[in-house]
């Protein structure tokens, strides 16, 4: 409790109110000690009063009666305070592997802490307070206040990233500036010289990593295909950079397990030679496939570590057939074909009844097209059967859309979807769409599906609500302005087995799709929306009671996570499953993990794992029961960060001409003390006093409540000690 005194009070009072919360307490004191006051009787166990101790009295309940009464007036109390901001040096490690790719390691991982803590020292006595902040492709705090050495084994180099968090962080702070070190070979990300908004600091450099040009070569990247079809051939390049190898050969050659494939030669024209090789592979074998890159070595090779790369392809026996049929052309549809065009693994036709279609062609791709999305088919009919029943006597997911009248007027009746509109009325209604919450069918990423959702144009479909039967699981409800309404216009179902249908009612998809890309210069939030839900269409298998989800391909510079769904016989997700991971390498060393419940999934991190190819196997035990699945999870080693390209320190000196800074030198040539000493001779910021204003109603602040008790207290023990009892 704060007891001092309060230095400023705000009262906003007239004369008469001053005079008003004086007087209570005047006639009170009068009335007790001044009207009679020699007549006050004496008490047998007091001595009787003084007329100095009645005024003393009198004094004092005029006081606590006007304390008490000031306090009717609302005072406020206003304070100040003052908090001191130091500048601050904010230092940016670069801690991705190039940093130490030609030394030692562990030598001078030590010695390079042990500079940076020296430097961090120095600037300290120069009355500058330091916050460390490392990165490789994020930006990584307080990397220097364990003491565990720092480290150098990031996978990318991504400064710009860096950069835009950075500035979040220190935005209008008080910044003596930013010391930027690192080897200056940014892989990732914009442009750091002239696509990164720096901060409005000065940024001083430190160079890292090792200058010298050796004579290497090395593999920079191999482009293919993630998804081949078998008995196809399928494209791959390869991007080969030799330096100091002027007329040298050099060669790629390109092997399936022991298997030479290929093989492509050439001399090198300069001493920064880059070379693409590109190469037809058959896809001969279904299956994750391994092929490996080997470059040749050259006459005095500095590095043999970067001129293999291995690379995994997935062959697959046959596309996904996905079959638009519509009576005639519709931007919705063409909107859709785009967005499944993206998908590999799915081939699109389609095919329009108006223009005169073969009926065998349609027949053909009733046969065999895993998913059919027929746009205002309902309600038609072709060589004499309804489409409901062309689609349900094959077996084949179905993908409804309804936008035109036909289709709404046999909605209208009873039908064998089991979706019913309500009443006969003709006229349309412009509606947003609203992600059902407790979809749980298909994995989107419903916070930015649901943004894009508020933002992108409205569909327009029949005034009319739906009535959907059980088995349907809506997807979308209709949004109208601020109104979010239970009435669906999009959902999915799964019949007893395994044939997946969706409707939607409305139209206007193409405008989600070009408002997308005005929006982000990408149809990204749209496409996902689009291809999960024509996946799951396509998927044809029943629901299980256990589920597991993991991504298939992933970089070495990510974590392998698995997440899963375990349901009880009366599907409802179980909290007392046993779900186990077993993962696998292609050396046959097994990584056992238990998944543990957070409260809505299972889940179980593996961490970083080495570049190869993995298979899993995971085992779930619910009341009594047992399930399994498996898979494969290929990691891609990237190894962007093993090039012998030398430190671009040229790139540092120009960021530091262009963000008003210095180039410090590198650590080896340039002391901390010397470095603190350039930095300081720019100038320090003086610390800046922020002033905080605060106001407390004057009622609240409890000494002058205190006081007053403290009075009346006085009173009652003088009054008892003279006048008695």
């Amino acid at each position: 409790m704060d007891m001092s005194l309060p230095s400023q009070w705000i009262i906003e009072a007239e004369p008469w109110q001053w005079l008003a919360i004086g007087a209570p307490g005047f006639f009170a004191a009068w009335w007790l000690y001044g009207r009679g006051g020699k007549a006050i009787e004496r008490k047998s166990t007091g001595g009787g009063l003084t007329v100095a101790a009645r005024l003393l009295l009198g004094l004092i309940r005029w006081s606590a009666f006007t304390l008490l009464a000031f306090l009717l007036l609302e005072p406020l109390i206003r304070s100040i305070e003052l908090d001191k901001e130091e500048p601050v040096a904010v230092m940016l490690i670069d801690q991705s592997a190039s940093i130490l790719a030609r030394t030692d390691g562990s030598e001078e991982e030590l010695d390079l802490k042990r500079w940076f803590q020296a430097l961090g020292s120095e600037l300290e006595a120069k009355g500058l307070r330091t916050e460390w902040y490392g990165f490789d492709q994020n930006l990584n705090e307080n990397i220097l206040e364990s003491d565990a050495p720092l480290r150098w084994d990031g996978t990318q180099t991504n400064l710009s990233a860096a950069i835009t968090e950075l500035n979040d962080r220190i935005e209008n702070r008080n910044i003596a500036g930013i010391v930027l070190a690192s080897d200056g070979l940014i892989n990732r990300g914009v442009d750091a010289e002239y696509g990164t908004s720096w901060p409005l600091a000065p940024v001083y450099t430190v160079g890292l990593g090792d200058t010298t040009r050796h004579e290497d070569r090395w593999i920079v990247r191999v482009n293919h295909n993630q998804i081949a079809y078998l008995n196809n051939t399928f494209p791959v390049e390869a991007v080969i950079q030799s330096q100091g190898m002027e007329g040298q050969q050099g060669r790629v050659r390109i092997f399936q397990g022991s298997k030479q494939l290929s093989e492509s030669e050439w001399i090198c024209q300069n001493n920064q030679d880059i070379k693409r090789v590109k190469f037809m592979l058959p896809a001969s074998v279904m299956g994750t496939q391994r092929f490996r890159l080997e470059a040749s070595l050259g006459n005095n090779e500095f590095d043999e570590s970067n001129n293999q790369r291995n690379f995994y392809v997935e062959i697959l026996e046959s596309r996904r057939m996905i079959t638009c049929i519509a009576d005639a052309p519709h931007p919705d549809l063409g909107a859709i074909a785009l967005a499944l065009d993206a998908l590999d693994a799915y081939s699109v036709n389609t095919l329009y009844l108006n223009a005169g279609t073969d009926a065998n062609d349609v027949l053909q791709a009733l046969n065999e097209s895993d998913v059919v999305i027929a746009h205002n088919l309902l309600g038609q009919t072709w060589q004499g059967k309804n489409w409901e029943e062309w689609l349900s006597s094959n077996d084949i997911s179905a993908w409804w859309l309804a936008t035109s009248q036909n289709a709404f007027n046999h909605l209208r009746k009873p039908n064998q979807l089991g979706v019913r509109l309500s009443s006969s009325s003709e006229l349309p209604q412009n509606f947003r769409g609203r992600i059902n919450p407790s979809y749980g069918i298909i994995d989107y990423d419903n916070e930015p599906l649901e943004n894009a959702l508020q933002s992108w144009p409205p569909l327009t479909g029949p005034l009319e609500s739906l009535t959907w039967s059980q088995a349907w699981e809506p997807l979308l409800f209709k949004q109208l302005g601020s109104l979010s309404t239970q009435d669906a216009f999009w959902a999915t179902r799964i019949n007893a087995s395994g044939v997946r249908t969706a409707l939607t009612v409305g139209e206007g998809l193409w405008n989600w799709r070009m408002r997308n890309y005005l929006q982000h210069n990408e149809h990204g939030t749209f496409n996902q929306l689009i291809q999960r839900h024509v996946q799951f269409l396509a998927a044809n298998d029943q629901r299980d009671r256990f589920k597991i989800q993991t991504e298939p391909r992933l970089s070495s510079d990510l974590r392998i996570k698995f997440q899963a769904e375990a349901y009880d016989a009366g599907w409802t997700m179980s909290k007392n499953a046993t779900v186990e991971v077993i993962l696998v390498n292609e050396s046959g060393g097994e990584f056992i993990k238990r998944m543990r419940f957070d409260g809505e999934r299972y889940d179980v991190d593996f961490g970083r794992m080495p570049g190869g190819q993995y298979t899993w196997t995971a085992n779930c035990a619910i009341d009594r029961e047992n399930f399994t699945d498996s898979g494969i999870i290929v990691i891609e080693d990237q190894q962007i960060e093993q090039s012998s390209l030398p430190a671009d320190h040229g790139l540092l000196q120009r960021i530091s001409e262009k963000n008003g800074g210095d180039f410090l030198g590198t650590w080896q040539t340039s002391s901390p003390q010397q470095a603190s000493a350039q930095i300081a001779q720019a100038g320090i910021p003086a610390t800046v006093l922020h002033e905080q204003v605060s106001l407390q109603n004057g009622t609240e602040w409890i000494p002058i409540l205190l006081m007053a008790l403290l009075l009346l207290a006085l009173e009652w023990v003088i009054r008892r000690r003279t006048i008695g009892y």
